[in-house]
């Protein structure tokens, strides 16, 4: 299974005494949401660049790493940063003078491992660091994985997807989608992982197998249960959940909403279950910065055909901390 290492921080200095806050904030805004993987003899920073990565790595001293005038100026800057820089310590070797390699094109030098720490050299003289003992609130995307509705390859058909009718993927979302909506990180090592991207190719069938006045989806009795749309602009779309009796409408929910604009992309999803007993809708944003989800609600619908709604979760915007704090209404 993968070693995930979650990054911790840019140092407050360079090596070469020059501060520089524009470039120490580049590399912050850079890293922040980076994490390494070390998996299959590689260490990925995931999504820019891998370092082949063997369990027998070199082992070496700080005077045969460095030349004599730079180890002073090293140990300076690790004991600045609370980092145990003790006389030996271990080193991933990236490939020499290989110019197409992506690490170095980053500006990475050196990868060294100093007791619970990777921390990457930069040509900037300022130490990236990533630790594997941080406790954060929104968790890493590795120990999660799915619940029973995983169907690799699931039909789309109007009830819509059983995802939804577990509020536990609010929380699980949060956390494994924290990442920009634009497909930047469609080869991020994380990207399956966040449950949003299959809601989002499930529900794209919708598009493609639109209807034009109504689709009758259930019929039990006098009741008719059937689904209408409205399309507001040209990327702005609603469907709606009608209850009607004899032809006459009693309620009606909106169930899907697809509307895109430059800042952002707002969805709304919806699961239907088979007795047409309850509805479950998800809302969820999506920018060019991260995907979050901003409602979750559970309706009961009644003997009589009217919706009722039974349980309300809203979802603030992620903080600076990466983390979305959400609450019962």
């Amino acid at each position: 299974s993968p070693d995930i290492w979650d990054f911790y921080k840019v140092s407050k200095n360079s090596i070469f005494g020059r501060e520089s806050d524009s470039k120490r904030q580049s590399l912050i805004e850079r890293y922040s949401k980076i994490k390494l993987i070390l998996i299959d003899g590689e260490v990925i920073v995931d999504t820019i660049c891998f370092i082949p990565y063997e369990t027998t790595t070199d082992i070496t001293s700080l005077l045969s790493h460095w030349k004599t005038p730079e180890v002073e100026e090293y140990k300076k800057i690790f004991s600045e940063e609370k980092i145990p820089l003790g006389n030996q310590f271990e080193v991933i070797k990236f490939p020499n003078n290989d110019k197409n390699d992506l690490c170095l094109k980053e500006d990475l030098t050196d990868l060294i491992k100093v007791d619970n720490y990777f921390v990457f050299l930069t040509r900037s003289g300022y130490l990236i660091t990533f630790s594997k003992h941080i406790e954060k609130n929104n968790g890493s995307p590795v120990t999660y994985r799915g619940f029973n509705y995983k169907i690799p390859n699931r039909e789309f058909n109007w009830f819509g997807h059983p995802m939804l009718a577990n509020k536990k993927i609010i929380d699980d979302m949060n956390k494994k989608c924290d990442f920009p909506a634009d497909g930047s990180y469609y080869n991020s090592y994380f990207y399956s992982e966040c449950d949003l991207n299959e809601l989002g190719s499930y529900f794209g069938e919708i598009s493609e197998t639109l209807f034009d006045k109504k689709k009758v989806i259930y019929q039990k009795g006098e009741y008719q249960y059937n689904l209408t749309k409205k399309q507001h602009k040209e990327f702005d779309l609603e469907i709606f959940l009608n209850i009607e009796k004899n032809n006459k409408l009693i309620d009606k929910l909106s169930i899907f909403k697809e509307k895109i604009l430059e800042s952002a992309a707002f969805s709304q999803y919806y699961y239907i279950d088979k007795n047409f007993k309850n509805v479950w809708l998800l809302n969820y944003v999506g920018s060019d910065e991260t995907q979050s989800i901003e409602k979750w609600r559970h309706y009961k619908i009644d003997n009589s055909g009217y919706f009722k709604l039974l349980e309300s979760i809203s979802c603030k915007n992620r903080n600076r901390q990466g983390v979305v704090k959400c609450h019962n209404n």
